[in-house]
């Protein structure tokens, strides 16, 4: 018997008309947020975390909202996330978890354009952890329709920076910047690079939403739900928190292992499961087409 996860996972989408009323329309005349992340490390699929938000909402070109907080990720930063944003494991004691502060996001983040710089990097990692959130019952949809500005691609594509990071961009154009790496001073950041990058851009008639999507190359979009069709016992040790003891195939050879298995994941066409390893003491993923026998639950 299998369980399955019906969830979808679609990471490009058309751009929804209905939903964003934005293609003719220019920056300043719709809501927009601009919107950063902190994370434990460099890859949502793989089990890191977001430890820190940022967000911004502007209407008319007017601040109209802000959010910001640290994260509890249930896993620890790796030493190289730390060494750039600064964070470290005990700032993150009792701190809430995404699932809590969701709500309350996905409300200012509500009809509006999203805008970051690496956009693709943010909305992966806020994609995942909607997932997470839905996956484990504490949210009712796992859904961010809204469609993506990216600085760094309109770096790349508009402008001869050289160096394309938020440092380097800003110092180009002539933006302070107060504190690197952190999530509410990066948002700060962007959205005055945004703003300089919008008026440069209209000089050379790349005025609409459109003609912005168009120039960064095409719509981003946060990826949908992953689908998922886990084995019986697998499946029920995700839903119910149970621990598996499994035999598991690795470079090495095959081990012994006992896990708690949290939530599954997809990277390049392969299933994991992040966990929670007793063996080693910390989080792991575990591929799924790896684990050769489940031998004891409990």
């Amino acid at each position: 018997m299998e369980v399955n996860v019906s969830l979808e996972f679609n990471a490009i989408r058309p751009y929804n008309v209905s939903m964003f009323d934005f293609a003719d329309k220019r920056p300043f005349d719709i809501p927009f947020v601009v919107i950063d992340t902190e994370t434990t490390g460099l890859m949502a699929p793989m089990g890191h975390r977001v430890v820190e938000v940022g967000a911004v909402r502007y209407e008319n070109g007017v601040e109209a909202g802000q959010f910001s907080t640290l994260l509890n990720p249930d896993r620890r930063m790796e030493p190289d996330a730390s060494r750039v944003n600064g964070i470290e494991d005990g700032d993150l004691i009792g701190q809430p978890p995404f699932a809590e502060i969701a709500p309350e996001l996905m409300h200012l983040l509500d009809g509006a354009l999203l805008v970051a710089h690496n956009a693709e990097f943010d909305a992966g990692f806020l994609g995942m952890e909607l997932f997470i959130a839905q996956f484990s019952g504490k949210l009712a949809s796992a859904a961010l329709p809204n469609p993506w500005l990216c600085t760094l691609q309109l770096a790349r594509a508009y402008f001869s920076f050289g160096r394309n990071n938020l440092g380097a961009v800003a110092q180009r154009l002539g933006v302070n910047v107060s504190q690197a790496h952190r999530a509410l001073s990066d948002v700060y950041t962007t959205a005055e690079i945004f703003k300089r990058m919008v008026k440069e851009l209209d000089r050379q008639n790349v005025r609409t939403i459109d003609d912005l999507l168009y120039a960064q190359g095409g719509e981003i979009y946060a990826p949908d739900p992953p689908r998922f069709v886990l084995p019986a016992e697998i499946g029920d040790a995700v839903r119910y928190g149970r621990d598996l003891t499994i035999q598991y195939r690795s470079k090495t050879g095959t081990t012994t292992r006992t896990f708690t298995p949290k939530y599954p994941t997809r990277f390049r066409n392969a299933t994991y499961l992040v966990a929670y390893c007793h063996t080693r003491q910390d989080q792991r993923t575990f591929r799924l087409d790896r684990i050769q026998n489940v031998i004891e639950v409990d």
